[in-house]
């Protein structure tokens, strides 16, 4: 319990070390074994231990034409192993005790981990501080019922506070989690592939509903006047709301173009690859000619503004295998659990926020998205004999 605490904290010791990492270590003999009795896991952890190695080596390829930082090449290293080590300790942690236990723990380092003195949490400290540890906690403690009743209203009352916090993405997600947990009691337990493809057709449509409605209800003013005036104003700026929100994502695909093998994780951004950046958003409507791109975006390392942006900046072609390997095995192992109606609220939960922090937030705050949700949607091997009680087979 201790440390799923420590790693939902994520409390940094040195460099992006975190206590998380540093007890995971220590604790490494006990949920290593885990990690062999899926191919996702192992596959996982092999392709995150060799992203760490391929950040250095692109660090090192890039510093003839450009700056190297010592703390972006330890941050980069220790947040994709740390990805790694926080799977095993929590995929371990979950054979030993409930996921209403697991996910209450870990929701509890989550609220630790808040700081009081970011810039983002005093402007709105529900949205940028208190709400993902806080539904965490709640879905996981409805979990503990099994009722859908339960889940449902639970995931109605946080949906409610997202949206007067002006969360617009975050509301958007438990209402659709909502839905799931609803059509999850209609019809009868099914395990095969056709049944498990219509739940993923099912997903791409109820997520354009959603998108659509939510939308349509931001515009109209159900969200309060200042998320109508952004959702406005982006619209404005490219068509869409979601490369209207997130302009990122030209720079990404301009970078992309432009560097294709990815920078490594302590190159600093050259003159060159901020004018390239920011023609990437520029041909979205964005005007990226101000603080933001130059001091957050590319001031002392590439931030791309989503986890598949940034595991393929800092590691290269390794790191964006390993994204797409997490969004697919999210995917499939949903397509699974719901299938057979054995889904909770809180893994529907984890799953579509984990898809939407690998296309739209950072790779850093979305880490104990990944990690819980990862562990929590893995199957569970057989324990090994000498982890079986006394008298078990």
């Amino acid at each position: 319990m201790l440390c799923l605490v420590l790693t939902g904290m994520r409390y940094d010791l040195y460099f992006g070390l975190t206590a998380g990492i540093a007890a995971s270590v220590v604790l490494l003999p006990l949920w290593l074994p885990w990690l062999r009795g899926s191919r996702w896991i192992a596959w996982t952890t092999g392709l995150a231990v060799t992203a760490a190695m391929w950040s250095v080596w692109l660090t090192v390829w890039h510093s003839s034409s450009r700056s190297v930082s010592l703390v972006g090449t330890f941050e980069s290293v220790f947040v994709v192993l740390g990805l790694a080590c926080g799977i095993g300790c929590v995929l371990w942690a979950r054979s030993r005790m409930s996921v209403t236990a697991v996910g209450v723990a870990f929701g509890f380092g989550m609220l630790l981990g808040i700081n009081p003195d970011g810039g983002t949490y005093a402007e709105n400290p529900w949205r940028f501080g208190f709400a993902l540890p806080v539904t965490v906690i709640v879905l996981a403690l409805a979990a503990r019922w099994r009722k859908r009743w339960v889940d449902v209203v639970a995931l109605l009352a946080l949906a409610g506070a997202s949206a007067v916090n002006g969360g617009r993405s975050s509301s958007a997600i438990l209402l659709m989690v909502a839905l799931l947990v609803l059509w999850q009691s209609w019809g009868r337990p099914a395990s095969s592939r056709l049944s498990a493809l219509r739940t993923l057709i099912l997903f791409g449509l109820l997520a354009l509903g959603t998108y659509l409605s939510v939308q349509t209800a931001i515009l109209d003013g159900a969200l309060g006047e200042g998320a109508q005036d952004r959702t406005e104003l982006q619209l404005a700026t490219s068509g869409t709301l979601i490369t209207g929100g997130r302009p990122e994502i030209g720079a990404t695909a301009a970078l992309m173009g432009a560097s294709p093998g990815g920078f490594g994780g302590g190159s600093v951004p050259s003159m060159t690859d901020v004018l390239v950046a920011k023609s990437g958003m520029a041909a979205l409507g964005y005007e990226p000619n101000n603080g933001y791109v130059e001091n957050y975006l590319f001031g002392s390392g590439f931030e791309l503004h989503s986890v598949i942006g940034d595991f393929w900046a800092w590691y290269g072609i390794p790191g964006l295998v390993l994204t797409l390997l997490l969004a697919a095995f999210f995917l499939i192992r949903v397509s699974v659990v719901v299938t057979a109606r054995s889904a909770s609220a809180l893994v529907l939960f984890l799953v579509i926020k984990a898809m939407w922090d690998l296309m739209f937030s950072p790779a850093e705050t979305s880490l104990t998205t990944l990690v819980l949700g990862v562990a929590l949607l893995a199957p569970l091997t057989v324990r090994r004999p000498q982890d079986a009680p006394s008298g078990a087979p």
